[in-house]
């Protein structure tokens, strides 16, 4: 892979966007090597938690090539947006927990790539932001709908309609992150929530996933239903067994 790194060390893996001299910024073939990724190369891997994160330390994803993007009409730029939003969907939609660690600029399409991350962990330098009003755009990876989602509908519009940047601090308090922290505790901490999860039953993980990602578009009776479906496959598993075996026997579970 020319612009993507993935390692891993047991069920973690941490995929970086390498292309550091351009501050990582999604061009076309970086775009169609992370589709690839996600859709063939993931799922060929025991990886139960991966890890995104830009390489060096000023940004995670800038945003779109902008050269590139300046060139292309309006049915490729149609084109554009389903790779970006199919690269989204594949995110969100995996059965395996992602962690977007922010070490600087994440911005419109970077900022759109966290956004269909399960959690955002920023470091303290992070700036995000929409800013594509100012290029005459908006958004086109699902940002408008995945951030309104995150922090309701009239922040979302403020910060969509004025294209501003928020530090860290900020994104935390209206819940747009996680966590914020220094930046050389960045990676620690994400491997430290890697941690945490291998230590439950991935079958009851994914459910959970499944279960709040589909819900959250149904009816409060509809997500209840969806709810107790997905509770019900959770307790048909080996890994509920051994998880209500262990907690009786007073022992660490060994899930599969």
């Amino acid at each position: 892979m020319e612009h993507l790194k993935f390692e891993q060390t047991n069920q973690t893996g941490l995929l970086t966007i390498n292309r550091e001299q351009a501050l990582n910024a999604l061009n076309h073939d970086l775009l169609l090597e992370l589709e690839d990724f996600l859709q063939n190369t993931l799922p060929q891997q025991d990886t139960r938690v991966l890890i995104i994160t830009g390489a060096g330390a000023k940004a995670f994803i800038a945003g779109a090539d902008i050269k590139q993007m300046q060139k292309l009409n309006h049915f490729e730029m149609l084109k554009f947006c389903d790779l970006g939003q199919k690269i989204s969907i594949l995110l969100e939609s995996i059965d395996v927990v992602t962690i977007a660690a922010v070490n600087g600029y994440a911005l419109g399409g970077g900022l759109e790539i966290a956004l269909a991350c399960d959690f955002i962990y920023a470091s303290e330098n992070a700036k995000l932001g929409l800013p594509e009003v100012s290029l005459g755009l908006i958004p086109g990876f699902g940002g408008t709908q995945r951030l309104l989602r995150a922090v309701g509908t009239r922040r979302a519009k403020e910060l969509v309609m004025t294209g501003n940047q928020i530090n860290a601090v900020e994104a935390l308090n209206i819940g747009l992150v996680n966590k914020v922290m220094p930046l050389n505790e960045l990676m620690d901490n994400c491997y430290k929530t890697a941690n945490r999860i291998h230590k439950n039953a991935f079958s009851a993980v994914t459910q959970a996933k499944r279960s709040i990602n589909n819900g959250s578009a149904l009816s409060i009776r509809d997500a209840l239903e969806l709810e107790k479906q997905c509770c019900a496959v959770c307790f048909a598993s080996v890994d509920r067994l051994e998880g209500m075996t262990a907690f009786i026997e007073k022992r660490a579970a060994q899930f599969a």
